[in-house]
């Protein structure tokens, strides 16, 4: 994998964009789109994407606004509008080559609702999705009285910032009593915007009542840790037991937390990918 960083503009703002070619050796054939999750940053997805350049597609993702070298407040990125122009943006830095979709708890939420608009006709129709560990319910264990005075305080100061309750514990387990170290870049899922956090709880809601209604034959992977408490398995079990799509897989980790990525049996998951590449992108094959 060839990693490099560009700024690029999106909408008057500066974002940071990290670009993961295939090996000089393989031939390009595909992009992914990637979405990382809430407080996280684009660069350190170069471990967790090499599946796919190790098959010729580029991976490109950007740093949101308010996360890893892209500026703005920590943990606000602000209206799924801005979301529309970062995919327009990476649609269009595909330079008409085939794309896919993928991402990762927040980012696997917004995956989805790409997915789901795209199937809509409202976008250019990937040729594949990935999601792993979804922020399908953003709610979660949060009161009716919180979330009522949430929607009211967006409004007023959307970039007030609350705690998620999202720890490093959470997230990983421990190997050899250590915990993955984090990079830099990495603020840690623990705080977000209340404006953001809102604007993911109608999301959620979007990609519930709209997805499930689709039918499609897109090759579809849904990724997640069966001891996650962050976004529980149960949840997602329910969610892919909804879907209409007749490609659909759904690959349960019993023993891993959030980041299935970091975790020390993290090679099953990269396993499973790659078997799904193979099996669903022929044309996407190692060529080294």
């Amino acid at each position: 994998m060839r990693v490099s960083r560009e700024d690029i503009q999106v909408e008057g703002h500066l974002l940071s964009c990290t670009l993961m070619d295939p090996p000089e050796n393989i031939e390009t054939r595909g992009v992914c789109l990637f979405t990382h999750g809430q407080g996280d940053y684009s660069e350190r997805y170069a471990e967790v994407l090499h599946p796919f350049t190790e098959r010729g597609i580029r991976c490109i993702a950007f740093d949101l606004h308010g996360h890893g070298k892209s500026p703005g407040k920590r943990g606000h990125v602000g209206n799924v509008s801005f979301i529309d122009h970062v995919i327009a943006k990476g649609i269009s830095m595909a330079d008409g080559l085939p794309y896919g979709i993928a991402g990762h708890s927040m980012g696997g939420l917004l995956t989805l609702r790409h997915l789901t608009l795209a199937l809509q006709g409202k976008l250019p129709l990937p040729e594949f999705c990935w999601v792993n560990s979804v922020l399908l319910s953003p709610t979660q264990n949060k009161s009716s009285l919180f979330i009522a005075s949430a929607r009211m305080l967006a409004k007023m100061h959307p970039k007030f910032i609350v705690k998620t309750g999202a720890t490093p514990e959470l997230c990983q387990t421990p190997k050899d009593g250590q915990l993955k170290k984090r990079g830099p870049d990495h603020a840690g899922h623990q705080h977000i915007s209340i404006g953001w956090g809102v604007e993911l709880i109608k999301t959620a809601d979007f990609v519930e009542n709209n997805l499930p209604q689709m039918v499609s034959d897109i090759p579809f992977l849904y990724t997640q840790g069966g001891t996650d408490l962050i976004c529980p398995d149960h949840l997602a079990e329910k969610f892919i037991n909804s879907l209409k799509l007749t490609n659909k897989t759904y690959k349960l980790f019993p023993h891993m937390r959030h980041e299935t990525f970091a975790e020390p049996e993290s090679h099953l998951l990269f396993d499973t990918i790659e078997r799904w590449l193979d099996k669903n992108l022929p044309l996407a094959t190692n060529q080294s």
